[in-house]
């Protein structure tokens, strides 16, 4: 399983990277003390983090399983508020 590190490397290089997946996401997430959950429609993913409550949540990508642009950023700067970028 990738590193911390490796994965914010990942996310946060220019140009966006277009294999950053939902798993890829689950994994940095976890490393980043935060815990999944299912929002209240089919498709939802949210992650809320432990020590600050903080919750981030988007519409999975579908049909694939790559993240989109605009939710990239938005778990970019969930990452930085929550200060759990290295």
């Amino acid at each position: 399983m990738p590193k911390k590190k490796e994965l914010l490397e990942k996310l946060f290089r220019k140009p966006y990277p277009k294999n950053f997946t939902v798993r890829d996401l689950d994994a940095l997430m976890s490393k980043c003390n935060c815990d999944k959950f299912q929002g209240g429609r089919g498709s939802s993913i949210g992650y809320i983090h432990i020590k600050t409550g903080r919750i981030v949540q988007f519409d999975g990508p579908h049909p694939g399983k790559e993240l989109y642009k605009y939710q990239m950023d938005m778990i970019k700067k969930y990452i930085n508020d929550i200060g759990e970028k290295e």
